[in-house]
């Protein structure tokens, strides 16, 4: 594998870094804008770890850090996200984000434009980078952002209307800066919970994360592999 390539990761939770901080060798730790940087090698290839909380703004916020500060060859973002009913998914599958959008981002009564419309960059869904030679192992399948936690019927409506298979709160915003910055990005999800289940059931993931998520660093493991060879 290629060590001149550096990767940039991006997740949410502490929990999610630690599936494979646990398995890295950590060389540095920085702050930088109140978000905590960890520098390593894993699988024979350089990585900057930026563990940027929940939520749009600070993911948005921690990949243009990333980017502006280490210049990474490919940005990856991993954790946990909502399957949604009818898209064939189960909890525990890990998929491949092909392409996200905001479902939270309505202007349809202003512009009478689609709910997710991005009129900046002329589109509702951003592009996202994916290894097509993996897809039999790990689906390609489309995300839908917001910045809320719910199941209400309301929402699913609209994450339903704009065919999406999984949801999460940071994947979109990640994507956004990625394309305004022309930079690469791969996402990979590991399906917590179906369309609407209870916080009970979602905490019961997220809490037990690192025991739930074991086949999160053979799929990261793969892409890496991937990339640094592409």
């Amino acid at each position: 594998m290629n060590k001149d390539k550096l990767i940039g990761f991006v997740v949410a939770m502490e929990k999610e870094a630690k599936l494979i901080l646990d398995i890295a060798e950590i060389k540095e730790k920085i702050e930088l804008s109140g978000k905590l940087i960890i520098l390593g090698s894993i699988w024979q290839v350089d990585f900057v770890l930026i563990i940027a909380g929940i939520g749009k703004v600070n993911a948005g916020l921690s990949t243009q850090l990333l980017i502006d500060k280490f210049n990474p060859t490919t940005i990856i973002n991993f954790g946990v996200a909502g399957g949604k009913e009818g898209s064939g998914l189960h909890a525990g599958d890990v998929v491949q984000v092909k392409e996200v959008c905001q479902y939270d981002f309505d202007l349809s009564e202003l512009d009478d434009v689609n709910i997710g419309y991005m009129q900046d960059f002329n589109l509702t869904y951003y592009p996202v980078n994916v290894c097509n030679e993996l897809s039999t192992i790990y689906p390609l399948v489309r995300c839908a952002t917001g910045d809320r936690f719910t199941g209400k019927k309301i929402f699913l409506d609209i994450i339903h209307s704009l065919n999406a298979q999984i949801v999460d709160m940071e994947c979109g915003a990640i994507a956004q800066v990625c394309y305004s910055n022309n930079q690469q990005l791969y996402v990979i999800k590991l399906i917590s919970d179906v369309d609407g289940a209870s916080d009970s059931i979602y905490l019961q993931y997220a809490n037990n994360v690192k025991s739930i998520c074991d086949k999160i660093p053979y799929a990261l493991k793969s892409i890496a592999y991937f990339i640094a060879n592409s």
